[in-house]
């Protein structure tokens, strides 16, 4: 038991995995409360674990002993980390969802908006700083995408098509209908 307690700090990639382990014990917990993490703190984790994993391999590599190994290994592993780049680059930005606190109805909520394509704002109650509740209680829909109609930085009077609420259960209890031309 004593090894494992000495080795556990010197190897972050297994520091990492218990890190991993720890988070996912927490989004099962909390989606158990019918509560999520805001998302500052899925961020947070992501630039965790993926920062984790980059040293953790490369300290695992720089432990080979053959230099030729050591070095092709660490080659491949550059290549393999810059190939990969693009691909999540491209998951961050089509998967950000600007998230504001509003006040809606006397009620406070997050909203995070979806404007890549047809613009969405999904409204969850505030609970605090770290937390969301996990249901949907409003959806909003304007349409054609691009913009953020929260943070409207241009000033225009951008229409809501559809509202939709929705219960604690998730079930959809009204829908309001605007009939605009898209």
């Amino acid at each position: 038991m004593e090894k494992i307690k000495r080795y556990i700090p010197r190897i972050i990639i297994l520091d990492t995995i218990i890190c991993l382990l720890i988070i996912t014990m927490l989004f099962f917990i909390l989606h158990f409360f019918n509560l999520m993490f805001r998302q500052w703190i899925y961020v947070m984790f992501a630039i965790l674990i993926i920062l984790g994993f980059i040293i953790g391999t490369m300290q695992l590599l720089l432990k080979i002993k053959r230099k030729v190994i050591k070095i092709s290994s660490i080659l491949i592993f550059i290549i393999i980390l810059l190939l990969s780049s693009p691909i999540v680059y491209l998951g961050i930005v089509f998967g950000y969802m600007p998230e504001y606190i509003v006040k809606r109805d006397g009620k406070k909520y997050v909203a995070y908006v979806n404007g890549f394509l047809k613009t969405y704002v999904y409204y969850y109650d505030y609970k605090n700083l770290i937390v969301v509740g996990n249901q949907k209680k409003i959806e909003e829909y304007y349409g054609r995408g691009g913009f953020d109609p929260i943070n409207n930085k241009y000033g225009y009077n951008y229409e809501v098509v559809r509202t939709t609420y929705y219960d604690e259960s998730g079930n959809v209890l009204s829908i309001d209908e605007n009939k605009i031309i898209e």
